[in-house]
């Protein structure tokens, strides 16, 4: 006695046979009690809500999107996005669309405080930001931005550089320097001595002066890290 199919179970009762004892106990075993017996009382999240039995969407079935009362594997989930889900206009334009370009190199990422600064000492110092790029040897873009509070002068620190230095010329080119929300700090950046990119801003006075970093990795600019910069205070406009 065991399970049979429904053809074969149906083969015992043809016009003129007589099912045996063993047969009929076929029957029985291959009959799902729905009392007793284990069974699906619903899918969740699924497309139907049909009880009974559950059954495996065949590959043909997946890729064909006839499979609406039967489970899909991971794979079948995988193969039936590629081949009804691919992307292909957006906003009304079609042709090639490119998703999460060059996600891989974190370029436009934030990198947030990766340097603070805080000084009681009550001078007139210029702050000098020292980049690890260097003019003759470095070829990288950066976006630095200055962000806090200058207690002395009752302001706000809001000072943005952005830049390249290019080896090939042994300078730095294309950059700019913006102080937002001030009427007293002088910003801008240099060249130093040692060949380092160097951005600078001048407070009033250095008393009570806090502030943070954030470096933004742009164009062939590498992405900077805590301990990557050093913050001086000096008297000299320029290291």
């Amino acid at each position: 006695m065991a399970q049979q199919n429904r053809q074969t179970l149906k083969s015992y009762f043809e016009t003129g046979d007589k099912p045996t004892e063993d047969e009929f106990a076929d029957l029985i075993d291959s009959f799902v009690n729905r009392l007793e017996d284990d069974y699906v009382e619903n899918l969740p999240n699924a497309s139907t809500s049909q009880r009974g039995i559950v059954q495996q969407a065949s590959s043909s079935e997946v890729n064909s999107a006839t499979n609406n009362n039967k489970y899909v594997t991971p794979l079948g989930v995988k193969n039936s996005i590629e081949n009804f889900a691919p992307v292909t206009s957006v906003n009304g334009k079609t042709g090639e669309v490119i998703l999460n370009i060059d996600e891989s190199t974190s370029r436009g990422t934030v990198n947030q405080g990766i340097a603070k600064f805080y000084s009681t000492n009550n001078s007139q110092n210029y702050i000098h930001i020292r980049l690890p790029y260097k003019i003759n040897s470095d070829s990288k873009m950066y976006y630095v931005k200055a962000s806090g509070y200058e207690y002395y002068g009752h302001d706000i620190i809001d000072v943005i550089w952005v830049g390249y230095c290019y080896a090939g010329n042994g300078e730095i080119i294309n950059d700019k320097t913006v102080v937002n929300n001030s009427n007293t700090i002088t910003a801008g950046q240099y060249a130093g001595s040692d060949n380092h990119v160097y951005l600078w801003f001048k407070p009033s006075r250095t008393y009570y002066v806090t502030f943070k970093l954030d470096f933004m990795r742009v164009g062939n600019g590498t992405f900077l890290n805590d301990g990557d910069i050093q913050i001086i205070q000096d008297p000299n406009a320029a290291l």
